[in-house]
C-alpha cells in the first residue's frame, strides 16, 4: 500500500501512523547524511501528510455540516451572523443609538465592541467562503 493510499484509507490511525513513520525518517535525515533521493521521498511524504490532513479535517467539516442538531451544524454560520451584527453594531448601529438618544436629551453610552477580534474572525471566514467559490469556478467538486 502506498503512502497515500494508507493516509487516506486509514482514517485518523493511518494519519498517525503516517505521520509517526515521517518523523522516524526526518530524525534519521537530520541525524546522517541523506542521498537527493530520499530527500525528495521525504518532502513527497511531507505533501501528502499535509493533504492527509486537510482531508480528515474537510470530512470532520463535512460530517458536522450534516448533523441535524443545529449546535453542531450551525456554528459556523452562528458566528458569520454574530461577527455581522457585532460589526454593523459597532459601525453604523452605534452611531444611530448615539444620534436618537441625544435627540431624546438622555446621555446613555452604548457598548463599544472589540473589533479586531471580530474582524480577524470575519475576514478568516470569508477566506474559506473565497477559497470554495474559486474551487467551484474551477470545477472542483465536494465529496460526500
Amino acid at each position: 500500500m502506498g503512502f497515500l493510499a494508507e493516509i487516506t484509507s486509514g482514517g485518523v490511525s493511518g494519519l498517525l501512523n503516517s505521520i509517526g513513520n515521517f518523523a522516524k525518517d526526518v530524525r534519521q535525515a537530520i541525524t546522517g547524511e541523506i542521498s537527493a533521493e530520499k530527500k525528495a521521498e521525504l518532502e513527497q511524504k511531507a505533501m501528502e501528510l499535509e493533504f492527509g490532513m486537510m482531508k480528515a479535517q474537510t470530512d470532520i467539516n463535512l460530517e458536522e455540516a450534516k448533523n441535524p442538531n443545529l449546535f453542531v451544524s450551525g456554528w459556523r454560520p452562528f458566528i458569520g451572523w454574530m461577527c455581522g451584527v457585532s460589526l454593523w453594531w459597532q459601525f453604523m448601529g452605534n452611531s444611530i443609538f448615539e444620534w436618537i438618544v441625544k435627540l431624546l436629551g438622555k446621555d446613555i453610552k452604548p457598548p463599544v465592541l472589540n473589533t479586531e477580534g471580530l474582524i480577524t474572525i470575519l475576514l478568516a471566514l470569508l477566506g474559506l467562503g473565497t477559497m470554495r467559490m474559486v474551487e467551484k469556478v474551477r470545477g472542483v467538486q465536494q465529496n460526500h
